[in-house]
């Protein structure tokens, strides 16, 4: 079984560079620390939650650091993994962003589909 949750997407693929991935609320869920790709949107979620490190992903002595760093730390990476599962179970999950996607949907109407997406999460 996997004991890090590993999200090591590159910055040429934009839209896992403004986007939320399924994969890391999967692995939060789990219960298991991240190690991902410090990008804003994810860089967002992985600090409000506490349950993760960031890494430049171009960078893979910065991904091995922080995956060696986690399994030397394991009182740490369970802290962070119990944070995750925290915050999705409290704060990213469906009935806590039905409403907010649903105001986003209706402000984009309003404005003419001007609404920035990435408001959504935030």
């Amino acid at each position: 079984t996997g004991s890090i949750g590993l999200l090591a997407f590159q910055p040429d693929y934009y839209n896992a560079y403004i986007g939320l991935p399924n994969k890391l609320f999967d692995y939060m869920l789990c219960g298991l620390p991240i190690v991902a790709s410090d990008f804003p949107e994810i860089r967002r979620v992985v600090s409000d939650a506490e349950c993760g490190l960031l890494v430049d992903p171009t960078n893979p002595d910065a991904i091995a650091g922080a995956i060696i760093y986690l399994m030397e730390h394991p009182e740490e990476a369970q802290r962070m993994g119990e944070n995750g599962r925290r915050a999705v179970l409290e704060k990213y999950n469906w009935e806590e962003m039905e409403g907010r996607l649903l105001a986003m949907y209706r402000r984009i109407e309003g404005q003419g589909g001007t609404e920035r997406i990435h408001d959504f999460a935030g």
